[in-house]
């Protein structure tokens, strides 16, 4: 059935009326709620917009597009308010969820007010004129898609489906169709809901919400959802996880090929995402521990600013040929519409910026969802709101905005401004057309047209009718869009049979031919037809085709794309066919250069490698050579499987692959490297002695090979491999990487001649490298003297060693004593120790160890008030003084890029610097100075203790049945065998140290500016980019740009505001300590403060007297001074200890008759933050002159 308008009953989710108290609008006939005051704000970079929100009119007006291209307005609030999903019905009306519940939800017991709307233009005009309300009463719901003859609403915990069944406009049914969504993350929950090539519903889920569904009328074993693309299947009701990874993608959009791409946020911003790839994410591990690696984003560049929502691969016919398939992402921080071109690499993408398509100019602009529409053109989804992020959300969940929301079409007029562009063609209703003729619309040049169409005719009754309208739309002549439309209309359908398949297997587009190979996948059905032509599909040219038949074979061997569930064919028969049609792709594309297959043929045969160990080794053994370079990446990976179920016959079956092979096979490099991976912190013991195969592999001519075989006797107790590794280790004519390789190999030897030469290393003559993984592996290995040993050597060590030395001294309590010992004596000071490693000793679990520490350090923790004012004495700091970017980055490579990855080079220990913390000096301030202010979820500092009594502390970046894997600064990592763990602790404060704003204050301005203005950014650190990036807190909100410049300039316009622009300032905001309309200033540096200037001429018929009010910061004060023709009037010190607002009067009298200029200054106070707050200022008894 059709969905129709109505006004719903709140009882349908929540019981009762919704919100019976709540005026209604006197047009629409909705409840319209209104804003409460703003509760607490957050600085840095999560400030909120400082201005007032522009009406839609100069909102508009203030958009920056391309040449040619205008942004027109659909609809805004009233209308539609906080728009989180938007869908379109077959009439091209447009429907849109509302959530006003966000972050909380609805109070209990009371119904919520979260609905959907839909909007119309019922004369096809651009704008909606007819809103109508379908649905309300829910709470938390964010996801929204129409389908079925119903609507599809995700509201966690549940997926609805919601339908009107008596035909009356009223949702009067509802049914669970999943639940077990997560609520832990309010903003990333279920949402972006959009259907896909294959007819399935698909979602998008956040990295930090945890999901357990199930259908609820047949209850098995839960989808487990953490980041990524799930797809749900209406007909079986079946969930499933289509990639898994990245961070808090909103939004999933289709190419013309139905390649799947997301956008991201924190972390790289835009992926390319293949059914079964599990990708780089912010934080956590994927379910699924086997992947031994994750694949990558598809970008060539950053943003400064990056809080991704939303994307569209426009395939419109409303723009320029020239547009169709540029990918196109909202960025919330940015108040922007990025545009990035794609470019095929193999089977997957690169992606290069190429402009900012649409840039608002406005901080409330929040792009949530950006898609096209039934007229082609490009339609945003605005959710306009002064808050920035989510943590402006958690600290002050009643002030989130709740009054605002718009909806703009951006439309392509050429050289015809104000061309009218309607927002559907004329007389839309594809529910009425018949089934014949929505087999034509699949070739519309809209893909709009396209994909409603294939939704349409997936209801139809009759669909089955057009069988051979639909097969004959595959064969050449109609273009690839629509033989790609009528295949997954076929499929979707149910009437892609092998004849289909077969048919779409032969044809000249690779995509046709990709499809056919990916629906074989999904059927799952070993037919003599579907063997054939998989067989035939892998012997094909195309990477795209590859792929998919990689995927094909995980279908096979597996009942789920991203985690192992039991295969729906039996093993025995499939295995088989798997092997097959795998040596023919290994054949084909075993000298690939494809990023995403070696990943896809692991995640195809995973689930195979242990059904029969030595059927899987000796496929190795006899086809290895043939199929390199692509089996040694198999090769290792089943190897390190093999080690992780920890049993010594998988061991042994390991060795014997390694003794099978010939001396010349390059697969012995791979698989020692499989070996000594997967015994990275736990030495396994072989079941039978390994003395044959060690002494063939060491008298091997491969050099890798023979220093491999060492490596792996050491960490077995090997006698002759132990002494081969010392030797190496301290022979200073060996290469550097020979001899990492073998310090890092001696991790599992307590032999004391290994610690004897590790310390000559360090004591010696080394590279810095090597001394510092010398140390390092003294960590795991040293005895009770280690420490002091090391410590003796302190004076002459380098700053890196230093770092290595004093983490070894602090995670042992052996290693401690001397530490303290060496610090009390001033051998070692307290400046020299890195903040990691003072935390910790201040952190200690130890009653006596942490008063210790204290004693020695002082309290690990600042007041708010003292954090405050620290950011504004090196605010100071920064903005004085010459800079020196190359010193900066000498600093930043010992400071900040020991954790962090920034420009490609450093740690991946915190964030990339590259894309996000520093699009203000305010915001990376706070981020350095208070990183404990706000930590990101999977940033936290984790403690993990060991058996034998090490202290390590980090990120988790890995956590598998078997190991811990820790990243600390350095860059360096630790193993932790499970076995060996005692405990795992995940604090209160970030993985980012405080601390670093001790070190000298020029190196601390250097860092500073080379961390905002490196010349990677192709940006020079001219005057104006200085004033610019001492610009607002916030990334993005409009303190940085000129929208606040202006807006506080109008504040008092008869006066010239100078200002800087930073720490949010200069603000107008609508109500600061219970006045209404206030000026928030601060001075630009301690010696040059903001001021008001104004030049008027005072009168003589009345007293001349200025007045005006002022209030202080609550941490801080400041200096007031009135000068007029530079001769200071008045002077006081504004704060808290006087009255919250000071009214001021200077008496003017004595300059009557007089033009002059008249100065309010706002300065450097006596301590703290120095924020100038002004309120009603006027003067009476003059006339303005000319300024």
């Amino acid at each position: 059935m059709t969905i129709r308008r109505a006004v719903s009953l709140a009882v349908l989710f929540a019981g009762g009326m919704s919100h019976a108290a709540t005026p209604l609008h006197p047009k629409f006939g909705f409840p319209v709620y209104t804003n409460q005051p703003s509760g607490k704000q957050l600085s840095g970079e999560h400030t909120p917009a400082a201005t007032a929100p522009l009406s839609p009119e100069d909102a508009r007006k203030k958009f920056v597009v391309p040449p040619g291209f205008e942004v027109r307005l659909f609809a805004s609030e009233p209308e539609v308010v906080n728009p989180v999903a938007m869908t379109w019905d077959e009439r091209g009306r447009l429907w849109v969820l509302e959530l006003y519940e966000y972050p909380l939800g609805s109070k209990p017991g009371e119904p919520g007010r979260d609905r959907i709307k839909i909007l119309e233009d019922t004369d096809n005009d651009g704008r909606a004129d007819k809103v109508t309300v379908f649905l309300d009463g829910l709470s938390l719901a964010t996801g929204l898609l129409l389908g079925n003859g119903g609507a599809y609403v995700g509201q966690a915990p549940n997926l609805y489906w919601v339908e009107d069944t008596d035909g009356d406009g009223k949702a009067d049914r509802k049914t669970i169709v999943q639940t077990g969504f997560g609520l832990e993350d309010r903003h990333e929950l279920l949402n972006g809901f959009t259907w896909g090539p294959d007819g399935q519903l698909y979602m998008t889920h956040g990295v930090f919400t945890l999901s357990r569904t199930v259908d609820p009328d047949k209850p098995a074993q839960p989808t487990v959802l953490t980041a990524g693309v799930a797809r749900f299947e209406p007909k079986t009701r079946r969930l499933e996880v289509f990639s898994e990874g990245t961070s808090n993608p909103w939004g999933v959009d289709f190419d013309a090929r139905g390649n799947a791409f997301v956008s991201a946020c924190v972390i790289d911003h835009f992926f390319h995402l293949a059914p079964g790839g599990l990708y780089d994410r912010q934080a956590g591990q994927p379910p699924y521990p086997y992947a031994y690696g994750l694949l990558p984003s598809i970008v060539d560049h950053h943003h400064h600013m990056a809080a991704y929502a939303g994307v569209c691969i426009y395939q419109g016919d409303q723009f320029p040929a020239e547009y169709k398939g540029m990918a196109l992402e909202g960025n919330i921080h940015a108040n922007a519409i990025h545009q990035d071109r794609l470019v095929p690499r193999g089977s997957t993408f690169a992606a290069s910026f190429v402009r900012d398509f649409v840039r608002a100019n406005d901080g409330w602009f929040m792009p949530v969802s950006t898609q096209s529409g039934p007229d082609g053109a490009v339609w945003i989804m605005d959710w306009y709101d002064k808050y920035p992020c989510y943590q402006n959300a958690g600290a002050d969940p009643g002030g989130v905005d709740r009054e605002h929301g718009r909806i703009w079409r951006v439309v392509h007029t050429g050289g015809q401004p104000g061309m009218p562009v309607p927002s559907h063609p004329p007389g839309l209703d594809l529910a009425k057309a018949t089934t014949a003729d929505l087999v034509k619309v699949l070739a519309h040049p809209n893909v709009w047209h396209r994909r409603m169409a294939q939704r349409v005719l997936g209801g139809r009754p009759d669909v089955a009718s057009q069988r051979p309208a639909l097969a004959a739309m595959l064969k050449r002549g109609h273009g690839e869009d629509a033989m790609l439309a009528a295949l997954w209309t076929l499929f979707a359908t149910g009437l892609a049979d092998d004849g289909i398949l077969d048919e779409a297997s032969d044809s000249d587009s690779p995509a046709v031919r990709q499809w056919a190979a990916r629906f074989t996948g999904e059927r799952s059905q070993l037919t003599d037809a579907t063997v054939r032509r998989l067989k035939r599909l892998a012997a094909d040219e195309s990477p795209l085709v590859h792929a998919a038949i990689a995927t094909a074979l995980r279908q096979l061997s597996s009942g789920s794309l991203t985690v192992n569930t039991p295969p729906r064919l039996d093993p025995a028969t499939a295995g088989p066919v798997l092997a097959e049609v795998l040596g023919v792709l290994m054949e084909n594309a075993r000298a690939t250069t494809d990023r995403d297959l070696p990943f896809l043929l692991w995640m195809a045969i995973e689930p195979t490698v242990l059904l029969d160990p030595n059927l899987t080794t000796d496929w190795f053994v006899r086809n290895g050579q043939r199929y390199q370079p692509l089996s040694g990446q198999l090769a290792y990976k089943t190897v390190r499987r093999f080690l992780d179920e920890g049993k010594p016959a998988l061991l042994d079956a390991s060795l014997d692959l390694l003794g099978a092979l010939p001396e010349e096979s390059a697969l012995l490099v791979p698989v020692l490297d499989g070996l000594l991976e997967g015994q990275r912190g736990r030495a396994l013991v072989p079941g039978k002695s390994p003395d044959a195969l060690l002494a063939k592999l060491l008298a091997n001519p491969d050099k890798g090979v023979v220093t491999r075989a060492q490596q792996l006797g050491t960490a077995w107790g090997d006698a002759s491999a132990l002494k081969a590794s010392i030797a190496r280790i301290v022979d200073p004519k060996a290469s550097e990487a020979d001899r990492l390789a073998a310090i890092r190999s001696a991790r599992s030897s307590k032999s004391g001649d290994m610690r004897q030469a590790l310390l000559d290393v360090v004591a010696g003559p080394a590279p810095d490298a090597l001394k510092v993984e010398s140390v390092r592996t003294l960590s795991e290995i040293g005895a009770d003297n280690t420490g002091r040993l090391l410590l003796s050597g302190w004076a002459g060590q380098s700053p890196a060693l230093r770092r290595a030395v004093a983490e070894l001294a602090a995670s042992r309590w052996q290693w401690r004593r001397p530490l303290y010992t060496a610090i009390e004596k001033g051998d070692v000071k307290r400046g020299e120790l890195p903040p990691t490693v003072i935390r910790g000793l201040l952190t200690s679990k130890s009653d006596g160890e942490r008063d210790k520490a204290v004693e020695l350090f002082g309290r690990y923790k600042a007041s708010g008030a003292d954090k405050l004012k620290l950011i504004a004495d090196k605010r100071r700091v920064v903005a004085a003084g010459p800079v020196d970017l190359n010193a900066g980055h000498e600093v930043a490579r010992k400071t900040c890029l020991a954790c962090h990855k920034f420009h490609g080079e450093g740690a991946d220990v915190g964030p990339d610097l590259t894309g996000v913390g520093r699009s203000s000096l305010d915001a990376l301030l706070h981020n350095v100075i208070n990183p404990n202010e706000i930590i990101g979820q999977g940033y936290e500092n984790v403690v993990v203790e060991t058996k034998d009594g090490r202290t390590l502390a980090g990120r988790v970046v890995e956590n598998s049945a078997t190991r811990v894997r820790v990243a600390m600064a350095g860059p360096t990592e630790e193993i932790v065998a499970k076995a060996n763990l005692k405990s795992l602790t995940v604090t209160a404060n970030s993985v980012m140290p405080e601390g670093l704003e001790q070190m000298p204050d020029a190196d601390f301005r250097n860092l500073i500016w080379y961390i905002l203005a490196p010349p990677q950014d192709g940006k020079p650190l001219t005057d104006e980019r200085r004033r610019e990036l001492m610009g607002g807190s916030d990334e993005g909100a409009s303190n940085a740009g000129p929208g606040d410049q202006e807006s506080a300039s109008l504040w008092a316009p008869e006066w010239r505001l100078d200002c800087p622009l930073a720490d949010g300032t200069p603000a107008r905001l609508v109500e600061w300590a219970g006045r209404r309309d206030v000026l928030m200033t601060h001075p630009h540096a301690e010696a040059r403060p903001a001021f008001l200037e104004r030049r008027l001429k005072v009168g003589t018929a009345q007293p001349a007297t200025l007045r005006f009010s002022v209030a202080s910061h609550d941490d801080g004060d400041w200096r007031l001074r009135v000068r007029v023709d530079g001769v200071i009037v008045h002077e006081n010190i504004v704060s808290k200890t006087t009255p919250r607002w000071r009214e001021i009067r200077v008496d003017l009298s004595g300059f009557a008759g007089r033009e002059v200029t008249v100065r309010l200054e706002n300065g450097v106070g006596e301590g703290g933050p120095a924020f100038g707050y002004w309120h009603s200022l006027r003067i009476d008894g003059a006339t303005v002159a000319a300024r």
